[in-house]
């Protein structure tokens, strides 16, 4: 079963390293990933525009704004309802508190280890079929 993930990060290097890593890493699982990318708020909206996403890895801070209300977006109806989590360099309580209010299933830290990583975006996506 193929997945496209909306992965939105600023950090170019990071993006494309962080994405390759995880679809290797998820390559031999029954779940194939695919990353779709973005480097902005602005990128992140047509991606979506583009359709055929079935969740999405979202950075809190952008170039030109801040994730969580993509998060938002995410989460009103509008954009069918994506299930996300958050991404940040800074996970602490607050984060994590304000990206669950905004709507994400859980909130990482951008150093957390690819397994950690493969295994929540597991559970991400087994959540949205349980909610289907």
């Amino acid at each position: 079963m193929e997945k496209r993930i909306l992965l939105v990060e600023d950090n170019a290097q990071f993006r494309e390293n962080f994405a390759r890593a995880l679809e290797r890493a998820l390559a031999a699982d029954p779940l194939s990933v695919t990353f779709v990318e973005a480097g902005s708020l602005a990128e992140a909206r047509e991606r979506l525009r583009e359709g055929g996403l079935d969740a999405a890895l979202i950075d809190v801070r952008l170039p030109d704004g801040d994730g969580l209300d993509l998060v938002r977006e995410l989460n009103d109806g509008a954009a069918g309802r994506i299930p996300t989590l958050v991404l940040t360099a800074y996970l602490d309580h607050k984060v994590a508190a304000r990206a669950m209010d905004a709507g994400a299933k859980g909130a990482l830290s951008k150093v957390v280890s690819v397994p950690e990583t493969t295994e929540a975006i597991r559970r991400l996506i087994d959540s949205e079929h349980s909610e289907a």
